[in-house]
């Protein structure tokens, strides 16, 4: 179990239209998956989650439940204006063919609405993970380092989220990358 997620280093700064928000962000490493490679999203890498091959998103998402929340990793790409998918897993098949779950708290699938409709009725950019213990609710975005950015889409997310009452605090930004191997 890795808490280093609750436990964020810095600081990460977005510009919106009008204002600008600091969201809290956690610096973490993952261990590099080298086994066999199951089927691929868009040649996203795998991370070695106590020995099975997942990808990041999954792995922040199963870190947060081992910590006690609920968590889906949360995918638009594809959806148009349709809800997003919310992984648990990663089935060696297809995106398409991947397993959809459902969220069962009413006041979750409300938020999402909310801040769907505030963002010009899309889900487009909706972080990462969406993860909830109690009544605290997080939306985490996962970049790996030198690798990723920030999309203007995810930054209009957290701006409409904010507009719905959700504060920075409700957010995460965890910066990843692969651990070094040892020299042997």
């Amino acid at each position: 179990m890795n808490s280093e997620f609750l436990n964020p280093t810095s600081l990460e700064t977005f510009h919106l239209q009008d204002s600008s928000v600091e969201v809290p962000k956690a610096i973490i490493s993952f261990k590099e998956w080298h086994g066999a490679k199951p089927n691929s999203f868009g040649g996203k890498p795998f991370i070695d989650f106590d020995g099975v091959p997942i990808f990041a998103e999954l792995a922040i998402a199963r870190t947060f439940q081992q910590l006690g929340y609920t968590a889906y990793w949360v995918e638009t790409y594809a959806r148009g204006n349709k809800p997003p998918m919310f992984l648990l897993d990663w089935q060696n098949r297809p995106y398409k063919e991947q397993t959809n779950c459902d969220i069962d708290e009413p006041w979750i699938l409300e938020k999402l609405t909310v801040i769907a409709q505030q963002n010009h009725n899309t889900y487009d950019g909706c972080w990462d993970v969406l993860a909830w213990k109690g009544e605290e609710l997080l939306f985490i975005e996962s970049k790996r380092n030198k690798k990723d950015s920030v999309r203007s889409s995810q930054n209009n997310w957290l701006q409409a989220a904010l507009q719905t009452g959700l504060k920075p605090k409700n957010f995460l930004i965890v910066q990843w990358n692969f651990l070094i191997p040892p020299i042997s």
